[in-house]
């Protein structure tokens, strides 16, 4: 089993020149330096602290492992000790990458007499999709920051390009690879219509193909694909607002059988044919071999976990205290313009409810269709609705680690009210930024520190 010696916490040294060297766990000598002035901290850092004076660069090999996927899992080890370990994730890009397009177009079309350009619709070499493009940079970027305060020697990563045909079918044949699902059809549509036979997913009717909609199950925004196993034909009647608020194709979605998921597979293969392009020397590892490890050791299956392993980390490897969650944040909302909705009271059961949840139903102006019209159940107006225009920017921003004078403590902000006179921190109070002193800014990056593994 793991091995019940007490978690060490380190901080990280540099020298004078930037040059990382290996981590001290003696911290009443890193408050001795930083207070003397030999030392200071590094960059927007409190965990990294910096030599002002000339010191001796004796460094040991470390080893950083990576558990590439949509969960980055991080950890370095030498010395039969750990240093470091972490766990980055960022979210689907979708919505905001739709809303920037959505904004741009508009933006366009506001220039009267912009000149036609037809030489910029080229896609250069190598371009990827920017929802998997916004991805592997995050994964290239967090690889790269760990070299910034450790002196890392080797680099082995968890990566293995997947064959998403043989995923679905594990028998197939080489000419099968050129006739799949929808071999001889024009468009997805077409497949869905040919294999649904017209009919809806809900009711289970016949309508004509003008009155059929291409509907995901799992929403792209949640990570859905636009693969067939994901996709069902819906009426103009069954499509409409209404059941995506109350929950009627979400229900949907539970009931079918569920869909094999090759986003992790796809990005796995990108990042297995690309790593190169950012590495010179490094070494690949599977799967398989990372679970056989965990067994021998008796170590639970986790990202970090997984990362230890395969950095060389056993049963008996000191682990370390400095375990981060690093979540990728927006660095700007570029949404000046916010919608709240009104509230309403639902004479069928007597609940607060939004007005898209009773709205019309309707989604086409240009026909009258037999929506299910749920205005009608609108008793009382208990808010109106509202614009919120977003007229400044502040210094402190929700998470901002910031000092409380008052209380003498440090805390993190939530939001910022009484336009930038005051924030509310996250313990639930609010104070004066009179009585606020900024530590740390967030920059798109919010990491807390994980207690327990």
């Amino acid at each position: 089993m793991m091995s019940k010696i007490k978690k060490v916490d380190y901080i990280y040294v540099v020298d004078s020149n930037g040059t990382p060297l290996m981590p001290t766990s003696r911290l009443g000598m890193v408050r001795r330096w930083l207070k003397t002035g030999q030392a200071r901290w590094f960059g927007n850092s409190r965990k990294t602290i910096q030599f002002v004076r000339p010191v001796t660069t004796n460094t040991q090999e470390l080893t950083l492992e990576v558990d590439a996927g949509f969960h980055l899992g991080l950890s370095v080890v030498g010395n039969q000790r750990e240093y470091y370990a972490a766990e980055s994730l960022r979210k689907s890009e979708k919505d905001r990458i739709t809303t920037r397009r959505e904004l741009r177009r508009s933006r366009r079309n506001r220039l009267r007499y912009r000149q036609a350009r037809f030489d910029n619709r080229r896609r250069k070499d190598g371009w990827l999709a920017p929802s998997i493009q916004h991805r592997l940079d995050f994964t290239i970027k967090e690889i790269k920051r760990l070299y910034t305060f450790l002196p890392i020697t080797n680099l082995v990563v968890e990566v293995t390009p997947f064959d998403n045909q043989k995923l679905l079918n594990p028998n197939i044949k080489g000419w099968q690879y050129q006739k799949g699902k929808m071999y001889g059809f024009k468009t997805i549509k077409d497949y869905l219509l040919a294999r649904d036979n017209y009919r809806d997913a809900l009711d289970g009717k016949q309508y004509p193909a003008s009155q059929l909609r291409v509907h995901h199950l799992v929403q792209r925004k949640d990570g859905g694909s636009n693969q067939p196993d994901n996709l069902v034909l819906l009426s103009d009647v069954n499509h409409n607002q209404a059941n995506h608020n109350n929950g009627v194709l979400a229900k949907l979605r539970q009931n079918r059988q569920k869909t094999i998921d090759y986003r992790g597979a796809y990005f796995m293969s990108v990042l297995a044919t690309r790593l190169s392009n950012y590495f010179e020397h490094y070494t690949t590892t599977q799967g398989y071999l990372t679970a056989n490890l965990r067994r021998k050791y008796g170590i639970e299956k986790s990202h970090l976990n997984d990362a230890f392993v395969i950095a060389g980390g056993t049963d008996t490897t000191l682990r370390t205290n400095n375990v981060y969650s690093r979540q990728k944040l927006r660095n700007n909302n570029r949404v000046l313009q916010l919608f709240y909705d009104a509230k309403y009271i639902d004479s069928r059961d007597g609940k607060k409810k939004a007005g898209k949840e009773l709205s019309s139903g309707r989604t086409r102006r240009s026909k009258e269709l037999n929506y299910d019209n749920l205005r009608q159940f609108r008793k009382e107006k208990i808010k109106k609705g509202r614009v919120s225009i977003r007229r400044n920017h502040y210094q402190l921003r929700p998470h901002d680690v910031v000092l409380n004078t008052k209380t003498n403590r440090i805390e993190r902000v939530k939001s910022v009210i009484s336009r930038g006179k005051s924030i509310i921190l996250q313990s639930g109070k609010s104070n004066t930024v009179k009585n606020i002193v900024s530590l740390y800014h967030v920059n798109g990056m919010l990491e807390t520190k994980v207690e327990n593994i």
